[in-house]
């Protein structure tokens, strides 16, 4: 079988990034987020992020979702539901992909979460058109 690699701006990103996460993690992943991590890996440009996961990332480093989560979980009490999937810095919060009801949170200091968006896929589109 032969296996398919994508080439995003000199990275290499496999079509099976979201099963190696979620092995990692030992976690289900919305499918969304496991399309876009097969697909892109992750987002890095004119200023917009969305941490994701290829092995050839530090998983204890930002763009990588696993470090990203580490970093703000315990500043922020962050569930084992949870993922950090981007910052706002506008708003200085983190934001949440709840990997079981597959929508996405922002979070403040006093860990009052807000629902932003009803899906992965809402929030790709609004960056999109920012």
């Amino acid at each position: 079988m032969e296996k398919k690699i994508l080439e995003r701006k000199g990275k290499r990103f496999s079509m099976n990034n979201g099963i190696k996460l979620e092995k990692l993690l030992n976690k289900k992943l919305p499918m969304e987020y496991k399309k876009f991590l097969d697909s892109q890996g992750l987002i890095s440009e004119n200023g917009k992020e969305v941490y994701g996961f290829s092995p050839n990332l530090d998983i204890n480093k930002i763009p990588c979702v696993i470090g990203a989560t580490n970093l703000y979980k315990k500043i922020y009490n962050l569930k084992d539901n949870e993922l950090v999937v981007s910052f706002d810095e506008l708003e200085n919060s983190p934001i949440l992909l709840n990997i079981e009801d597959g929508k996405i949170y922002s979070i403040d200091i006093q860990n009052n979460r807000k629902l932003l968006y009803g899906n992965f896929l809402e929030f790709l589109k609004m960056l999109k058109e920012e």
